[in-house]
């Protein structure tokens, strides 16, 4: 159990304390609730996991858990007050079908990728008796990563995804959280350090999440972000390229997710899987610098199913940003008020470190 998220939330709408009530026997079943005060917001536990909902989110929710808000009477007038018709963001949507088939955590492309994205933290961040968010947990692949290490980790989901993350994930060592990282509900300086890899680029408002997760962290703390490049260090013809490639993602992303799967399985297996293959080809063949600069070479020493995997993630999805490195370098020192900003110059391209000013 992880009642000891308790005391770090705050209400997402008055940003007050809240104390957890347990229903029946159970403490995986409760409500979060007020204990004076002008705000009368309530929120659900479900199977342990907090739903600090706000807006439209609250509606799909109550339709996806039926169970749950008709069990008793106190959570059925929270039904009433939470219903709504669901109106499905197609964004959250579609993650949410793509972590239920990539569920896999602990494999060892994982363990490579890791590697590269979490490179620029000190291994002084990875001690035991520290607390890290993770933003944006989709199947909870890092969380488990990182609990693994040594941290307990605060893994935040908007979409049903984080039921996904909750059973791939030690209940004593990460804390599950469905809530929006535009509406945070941690207090601030909760946490030690945070990472948010590949999220704030699909959202409306990337700064306000930024600003956001910043706020969670203790001053002094660490903030690690990934976000899509914008092809910025590459040539003309290789983003000419990507202009025809990102057509193809507005088209597939608009179809129907069974054929958006399928499409981008073709995909990965015809573009994706022989240009890295190329890669690792010329990589063996004594020509790494060659290696490095085809398209997808970043997957020559990765499986298939990792391809297939982010060919759904990347043309799957609606909205997606792209940033130069100055951009996101200005997203995190403006936006942000971070300081010793370092984007890494090795690959997946861009991702980087900050710290919070410790005054």
């Amino acid at each position: 159990m992880t009642e000891w998220i308790y005391p770090l939330l705050r209400c997402p709408v008055c940003r007050t304390d809240l104390s957890f009530r347990a229903l029946a026997s159970s403490n995986a079943q409760g409500l979060l609730v007020h204990d004076g005060g002008a705000c009368d917001e309530v929120y659900p536990v479900i199977d342990d996991v907090p739903r600090m909902l706000v807006g439209q989110a609250r509606g799909g929710l109550v339709h996806t858990r039926q169970e749950w808000f008709t069990a008793t009477a106190e959570t059925k007038r929270l039904a009433v007050r939470w219903e709504a018709k669901p109106v499905a963001d197609p964004v959250i949507a579609g993650f949410d079908y793509e972590w239920r088939r990539f569920s896999d955590v602990g494999t060892a492309d994982q363990a490579q990728l890791f590697d590269l994205y979490f490179d620029l933290v000190p291994p002084r961040w990875f001690a035991p008796e520290l607390t890290v968010l993770d933003a944006g947990a989709g199947a909870g692949r890092w969380a488990f990563k990182v609990s693994r290490r040594g941290p307990r980790v605060i893994a935040v989901d908007l979409g049903w995804s984080i039921e996904v993350t909750r059973s791939n994930t030690p209940r004593d060592r990460v804390a599950c959280i469905q809530a929006d990282l535009g509406a945070l509900p941690l207090a601030a300086g909760t946490v030690d350090w945070a990472y948010s890899l590949g999220v704030l680029h699909h959202m409306d408002a990337p700064e306000i999440g930024l600003a956001n997760v910043v706020r969670s962290v203790r001053p002094g703390g660490l903030v690690l972000l990934y976000l899509y490049y914008a092809l910025d260090q590459r040539g003309p013809v290789f983003r000419g390229v990507f202009q025809a490639v990102d057509l193809a993602r507005r088209f597939i992303s608009r179809q129907p997710r069974a054929a958006a799967r399928a499409i981008a399985t073709v995909i990965a297996a015809s573009v994706y899987w022989p240009l890295a293959r190329s890669g690792a080809l010329l990589e063996r063949a004594g020509a790494p610098g060659i290696a490095a600069k085809l398209p997808l070479s970043f997957y020559r020493h990765l499986s298939f199913a990792t391809m297939r995997n982010d060919s759904l993630d990347r043309f799957g999805t609606r909205l997606e940003r792209r940033y130069t490195r100055s951009e996101m370098q200005d997203l995190m020192r403006e936006a942000a008020d971070l300081v010793d900003v370092r984007i890494s110059d090795s690959p997946p391209f861009w991702h980087g470190v900050g710290s919070k000013p410790r005054t």
